[in-house]
């Protein structure tokens, strides 16, 4: 009986991490899981393209996690980039932590292609405080990997403006994905750090059973 419950315990605080990550956090829709309108956007994102030849829309295969991502598609020989933004309100002096998984395959342009995670402090819509803050990565991905930033909310700051920016140089063309878009004054739980509390936790379990 009492295995049982020191083992229901444990999952219960590993697993109870996980819906506080859903909950803390700003962003709507962050998931990039509904799409309205023709052509279809995300709802509440915004979205601007460098030109015709750059669109976007949902992708339902090449996703982190849920049933879509974003898909940002480059079709001209020249270079091109699209940006998908998103304005939240945030309070002056919390720290910010940001972090937006990207995925570029290498068929998009390798050393040609740029995903931009841009972050504003705003004391209105449009009205930086200082100058935006960018986290690029300029090479194809393995996979998903994320980009991330996180500062202290400077004097006056009341909103937080949130780019993803997708872009190739040259004659890059393909795809590239985004999902999962975090923005809140609370840092995401890392899985190696919710597998290092139970493997502590379980093993205080056996210690305290080897002394019975």
């Amino acid at each position: 009986m009492n295995k049982l419950f020191y083992v229901g315990l444990i999952a219960a605080i590993i697993f109870s991490a996980f819906p506080q990550v859903a909950h803390a956090n700003l962003l709507s829709n962050s998931g990039f899981e509904t799409w309205t309108g023709t052509p279809e956007v995300p709802t509440v994102w915004w979205n601007m393209f460098s030109d015709p030849d750059v669109t976007g829309s949902k992708e339902a295969t090449i996703v982190k996690s849920g049933s879509y991502s974003g898909k940002t598609t480059f079709s001209g020989t020249g270079g091109g980039w699209g940006g998908w933004g998103q304005r939240v309100a945030f309070t002056a002096g919390n720290t910010l932590y940001a972090y937006q998984p990207i995925n570029i395959p290498t068929a998009l342009g390798g050393s040609n292609s740029l995903a931009t995670l841009e972050i504003q402090f705003e004391s209105a819509p449009d009205n930086g405080i200082d100058t935006s803050v960018k986290t690029s990565r300029s090479t194809a991905t393995s996979g998903w990997e994320a980009l991330s930033y996180s500062a202290t909310a400077p004097t006056g700051t009341n909103y937080v403006k949130y780019v993803v920016m997708l872009e190739t140089w040259g004659s890059g063309t393909g795809s590239a994905y985004f999902d999962d878009a975090y923005a809140d004054n609370v840092p995401i739980p890392e899985p190696a750090s919710l597998l290092l509390l139970g493997s502590g936790l379980i093993g205080m379990l056996a210690v305290t059973r080897r002394k019975r």
